[in-house]
C-alpha cells in the first residue's frame, strides 16, 4: 500500500498503544522485574499517585489496543490469495524468533514471541464467519474470566483459614533481581533467560486470553474497514466513548482503588490485590475501546495532530525493541544503573522521556526511508520462502 492511500487510524492509534505499553513496561525495569509495581515501592505521595494512574489509565488497556491493531493488519498480508499464507507463517516464526532474543537480552515481558504463537493460531479463525468468531471470543473470554474468579476464590478460602500469603519471589526470580542490581550484561541475560523459562506458561495464559480475543476483534474490524476514513459512524464512535469512558473508567477506578488502598494498607492481603488486578484485565477492553473511539473522533478533526504518533506506529516494531533498550541503558547496572535507585513516579517520567525520543526518531527515520529498520527486516524474512515467478 502506497503512502498516499495509506490509512492514518491505524498508525496513530498503535503510536499511542506504543506509548501506553512503555508507560506500564518501565516499572519492571526500574521497580521490580518480576513483579512491577510493588507496595515496598510506594515510598511517598507521587510514587502512589503515579502508580494509581497508571494502574487506572493504562495498565492491561494499551497492550489490548495493540492486539486489536494486530489482528486488524492481519487482512494486510493474509488478503493476497497467493501469498498471504505463507508470508503470514514465515513472518509468525520470524516474531517467535525475535521475541526469544527480546526475553532474553533485554525483556523478559516480551510480547512478540506471543504474537508469533497466537499468529499461526489466528490462520486456523481468518476464514471463519462472524458469528463463529464471536462465539469464540465470547468462550475464550468466559473461560479466562471464570478461571481468575476461582483463583480468587481460592485465595480467599486460603486466606480466611490462616493460610497468609506469605509468597516471595522465586529462585529465578531473585536470581534476575541480584543480576539486575550488580551483575553485567552477559550475567542478566542468564538470569533473564532462567526466570522467562520459568514464567513463561503463566505469561502466556495470562496474556495470552485477552491478546487472542483482542486479534479476532481486530479481523471483525478489518472486515467492516472501521479504521478507514468513514468506515465507523459518528454515531457508533459516541457510544464507544461513552461506553468507554462511563462505565469503563469507572470501573477501573473502582478496582485501582482497592488495589492502591490495599498496597498502601498496613497490613496488605492477596485476595483484595487478587480482585483489583484481575477485575481490572477483564474489565480493560471497556476502556481500550474508549479510547479508540476518542482518537477516531479527534482524527477525523486534526488529522496532522497525532503526526509524531504515526511515525511511532509505522514503526511499531522498531520503537517497541528500542523501548527495552533505552530503558535497559537507563536502569541496569551495565548502564546508568538507575534500578531501584529512582522514585517510581521520576521512573515514570523517564519512560515519557524515552517515548519523546523514539517519536523523533521514528520522524526522522521515516523521512528518509519508508520503512523503520525492523520492519524492513521483517518484510524481508516474510517474503524468503516465496516462489518466484518463472
Amino acid at each position: 500500500m502506497s503512502n498516499s492511500v495509506r490509512d492514518i487510524a491505524p498508525d496513530v492509534l498503535r503510536g499511542f498503544a506504543l506509548w501506553g505499553i512503555i508507560l506500564v513496561n518501565v516499572a519492571y525495569f526500574s521497580t521490580s522485574v518480576y513483579s512491577g509495581v510493588t507496595a515496598e515501592a510506594l515510598a511517598g505521595t507521587g510514587d502512589a499517585l503515579a502508580a494509581f494512574l497508571v494502574f487506572v489509565l493504562a495498565q492491561g488497556k494499551f497492550y489490548l489496543i495493540f492486539s486489536f491493531l494486530f489482528g486488524y493488519s492481519a487482512d494486510y498480508v493474509l488478503g493476497n490469495e497467493q501469498t498471504g499464507k505463507t508470508r503470514w507463517v514465515t513472518r509468525s516464526l520470524g516474531l517467535v524468533v525475535l521475541g526469544l532474543a527480546h526475553a532474553s537480552l533485554l525483556f523478559v515481558g516480551d510480547i512478540l514471541f506471543l504474537y508469533g504463537l497466537l499468529g499461526l493460531l489466528l490462520l486456523a479463525f481468518y476464514g471463519c464467519n462472524r458469528k463463529t468468531i464471536v462465539g469464540w471470543m465470547a468462550w475464550i473470554y468466559g473461560v479466562f474470566a471464570t478461571v481468575l474468579v476461582a483463583l480468587v476464590a481460592l485465595t480467599w478460602l486460603g486466606e480466611s483459614r490462616g493460610f497468609a500469603d506469605n509468597v516471595g519471589p522465586t529462585v529465578a526470580g531473585q536470581a534476575y533481581n541480584e543480576a539486575m542490581m550488580a551483575g553485567g550484561f552477559v550475567d542478566a541475560i542468564s538470569a533473564r533467560w532462567g526466570f522467562w523459562t520459568s514464567e513463561a506458561i503463566f505469561l502466556v495464559f495470562f496474556q495470552g486470553a485477552l491478546t487472542f480475543v483482542a486479534f479476532l476483534a481486530g479481523v471483525l474490524a478489518s472486515r467492516a474497514q472501521a479504521l478507514s476514513a468513514g468506515g465507523i459512524s459518528t454515531a457508533a464512535l459516541r457510544q464507544l466513548i461513552i461506553w468507554g469512558w462511563g462505565l469503563g473508567l469507572g470501573l477501573q477506578l473502582l478496582f485501582g482503588g482497592l488495589w492502591i488502598g490495599n498496597a498502601l494498607s498496613e497490613s496488605p492481603a492477596a485476595t483484595p490485590e487478587l480482585v483489583g488486578v484481575f477485575g481490572s484485565f477483564l474489565t480493560a477492553p471497556l476502556l481500550s475501546a474508549g479510547y479508540v473511539g476518542t482518537l477516531l473522533w479527534l482524527i477525523r478533526r486534526r488529522p496532522t495532530l497525532f503526526s509524531w504518533l504515526g511515525a511511532m506506529g509505522r514503526m511499531s516494531l522498531t520503537v517497541y525493541l528500542s523501548q527495552s533498550v533505552l530503558l535497559s541503558f537507563v536502569f541496569s547496572p551495565w548502564g546508568l544503573g538507575l534500578y531501584q535507585q529512582t522514585p517510581y513516579w521520576v521512573a515514570v517520567l523517564i519512560s515519557a522521556g524515552v517515548t519523546v525520543l523514539l517519536a523523533l526518531f521514528a520522524r526522522v527515520v521515516l523521512s528518509r526511508f519508508s520503512q523503520g529498520p525492523m520492519e524492513r527486516l521483517l518484510t524481508a524474512w516474510s517474503k524468503t520462502f516465496l516462489r518466484k515467478p518463472r
